[in-house]
């Protein structure tokens, strides 16, 4: 080993390791050695600071002399290699090659211990790979980031088989949703209808009460949409009323798709500007948000919508298909937002994993992802923990829709087995949607109207509050100018205190 790569090169961290990667890291040493190994950590829990530390520790101890890491995105592979190099003093450092700079056709240099390369990249050069594993002399660790993407029948997961799987010395998976929505089995680890059976598991209940992991609000917003079904009937519904499930789809995709003064998606855009900007003018003046939207079209309204009506200013896109040509690639989008003051990024799929931005402390979901898996990963993105913010706490701003609510209410359930997922798939032209799956249709289904107000809201710790104590709150706050106090906040903690309660609305019947 030591005529490929010097271990004195690589240097340990310097951040006290929590509990589970503790705990995690005496169980995988070992167990890595011997068979594949799934290690699952829910968003935010530090998965990528435990398989740096984990590949430290075998080569620090000479089981293995080359590491390759496989992720899904090149926003990931930037979190890795951020993490790996002396920039990030906490983690283990380790000399690895991007792929931003190193192609899987290229040698590895004496003095990299490995590299970090996407699934994609893996499965276009699967048998480059496999040369990489079988280097003579080496022992190589291959550490698969987010495996559920690797299901069993896919060109992933056939070519992370393919490059490692008899070669390999030994094979560490990590995930923080160890299911797919296709059932199809992962590659690597045990899995029941699709849902992977985790040598050692780490939730968010657990992160919550570790102090891990921030705790969750979660804001509403009500109001009344108006669409036209296939029959050419317009249809005007609140989120209180009963529907059909395709009945359910159109509101959603109605609440979703209008992006005007006075809509249901303009009181949340609005609402979340304004506690972005209380908790910048508080002191988090880093503090960020991140609106999730259908697509690139939808991106690119939403983001002409906050310039125009909110924020005045364009936030920063990170989309697959640029609509601005001014605007940057999605990965250097996301690279420049981690360290930027700017304060929004609209994005569709780009930053719904693995994609580390600790400044981020809200969400706007704007998407038309209804099933656990999407949930959690977006809501994941602001629950990790900041040094400097070690109070605070994340918040998410979406429709009151039935299905987001529950999705929201069992964040802190063991995720099971998915659903069927719900998908609303949208047209070239704006605000127009089409419900898929459906047999023919005599006009097309079409989004007329959408009047938003403030609903309720809900926390992580089973809390909830109608939105009448939070219009409560508002009141209370606007007559006392408590500009350091947001009324969801108020109303929450009203509704664990009586007597907070009633004196709030004492107070307010008085000055009327």
């Amino acid at each position: 080993m030591e005529q490929f790569f010097r271990v004195e090169a690589l240097r340990p961290g310097s951040a006290t390791l929590r509990a589970w990667q503790e705990e995690a890291l005496a169980l995988v040493v070992n167990r890595v050695q011997m068979t594949p190994t799934l290690v699952e950590a829910c968003p935010g829990a530090g998965k990528t600071h435990f398989g740096l530390e984990a590949a430290y520790r075998l080569i620090q101890t000479g089981v293995v002399s080359r590491v390759i890491i496989i992720v899904p995105t090149l926003a990931v592979a930037d979190g890795w290699l951020r993490s790996a190099s002396r920039a990030d003093p906490l983690s283990p450092t380790l000399p690895l090659l991007g792929p931003r700079a190193w192609r899987p056709v290229n040698p590895i240099p004496q003095n990299y211990v490995g590299a970090v390369a996407t699934y994609q990249s893996l499965a276009s050069s699967s048998d480059m790979f496999l040369a990489h594993a079988t280097d003579p002399g080496h022992r190589t660790l291959a550490v698969f980031d987010e495996i559920h993407h690797a299901g069993s029948d896919s060109m992933w997961g056939t070519s992370a088989q393919e490059s490692f799987a008899r070669y390999a010395h030994a094979v560490l998976s990590l995930t923080g949703t160890p299911f797919r929505t296709d059932k199809d089995p992962i590659v690597f680890v045990p899995s029941v209808d699709g849902h992977a059976t985790p040598d050692y598991a780490y939730r968010y209940d657990k992160a919550i009460a570790d102090g891990a992991c921030r705790p969750v609000q979660f804001v509403y917003a009500r109001g009344r949409t108006t669409f036209r079904t296939e029959d050419g009937q317009v249809h005007s519904v609140t989120f209180d009323d009963a529907l059909s499930e395709r009945g359910e789809r159109r509101r959603l995709a109605t609440a979703l798709e209008v992006v005007e003064e006075g809509s249901i998606a303009h009181t949340l855009l609005r609402s979340a500007n304004q506690y972005l900007l209380t908790l910048r003018r508080l002191g988090d003046t880093d503090a960020g948000g991140l609106i999730v939207t259908v697509d690139c079209d939808h991106a690119d309204r939403v983001a002409a919508f906050m310039a125009q009506s909110v924020t005045g200013l364009r936030p920063v896109m990170a989309c697959s298909r640029l609509v601005d040509p001014t605007d940057p690639e999605p990965a250097d989008a996301i690279r420049d937002f981690r360290t930027s003051h700017d304060p929004w990024m609209v994005a569709v799929n780009m930053v719904s994993e693995g994609v580390d931005i600790r400044r981020l402390r809200v969400v706007v979901y704007l998407t038309n992802r209804l099933t656990k898996l999407a949930f959690r990963q977006i809501v994941g993105r602001v629950v990790r923990t900041d040094r400097e913010n070690v109070d605070d706490h994340g918040r998410v701003y979406l429709p009151a829709d039935p299905t987001l609510i529950q999705l929201a209410n069992t964040i802190t359930e063991d995720a099971g087995l998915l659903p069927t997922p719900l998908t609303i798939a949208t047209d070239a032209a704006p605000q127009t949607v089409t419900i898929q799956r459906h047999g023919h249709e005599r006009v097309p289904f079409l989004t007329v109207e959408s009047v938003g107000e403030e609903g309720g809201a809900s926390d992580t710790s089973g809390r909830y509050v109608g939105h009448q104590l939070v219009q409560v709150a508002r009141q209370f706050i606007e007559l006392r100018d408590l500009t350091g106090t947001d009324p969801a906040s108020l109303a929450l903690a009203a509704a664990e205190t009586p007597g907070l309660f009633a004196a709030m609305q004492e107070e307010i019947a008085g000055a009327s």
